[in-house]
């Protein structure tokens, strides 16, 4: 070894450290190169979930005016209809009138509810009232009894006290199983 010149040994290790040198670049090149290709990757990724969040919207923004759309003709006919209602309500009217104008010794009668005349609308409260009334002279008068077909025998009828059921299903707490006893 100690025959070669200093030289060759400058030489080698030249070519060792190029070699060296080399090997480190191209490792820098390659993982470099693998970072872009992830970089790539990664951005196709995300372009294609942007399409596919674009399209989304674009299906979505489809519906909405679609259901808009649906909204303003559902809008449009309840005007149609409610301007129709006024228009037959107003030829009510003018038909009442005529009748009135033709003879007005019938309209005592109730022919068109809903129009707050005098004498024309029933009043409901005091139908009930003379309901009531007919059903409280029932209880005074004695010969209701003798006309009850089921006084006293537990079917449905004037003989059962339906506060009292109610008060019994009120006293039956979750613990109770359907037959009334205390479950355990």
């Amino acid at each position: 070894m100690n025959d070669l010149d200093w030289w060759v040994w400058l030489i080698v290790a030249l070519v060792v450290i190029a070699i060296v040198v080399a090997i480190a670049a191209a490792a820098r090149r390659a993982g470099e190169e693998r970072r872009r290709e992830q970089h790539r990757e990664k951005a196709a990724g995300l372009r294609n979930d942007a399409m596919e969040t674009a399209i989304d919207a674009q299906r979505t923004s489809a519906a909405a005016a679609a259901a808009t759309a649906d909204a303003d003709e559902k809008r449009l006919e309840a005007e149609r209809l409610q301007a129709e209602a006024a228009r037959a309500d107003l030829a009510a009217k003018e038909r009442v009138r005529e009748a009135d104008q033709i003879d007005p010794d019938v309209s005592d009668e109730d022919r068109t509810p809903g129009d707050h005349e005098a004498g024309r609308d029933r009043d409901v409260d005091l139908d009930r009232r003379r309901d009531a009334d007919r059903v409280d002279s029932d209880r005074l008068d004695p010969d209701v009894t003798d006309r009850d077909p089921s006084p006293g025998d537990g079917e449905v009828g004037r003989d059962r006290d339906v506060d009292l059921d109610r008060r019994r299903d009120a006293d039956a707490g979750a613990d109770r199983r359907d037959d009334g006893n205390v479950s355990r």
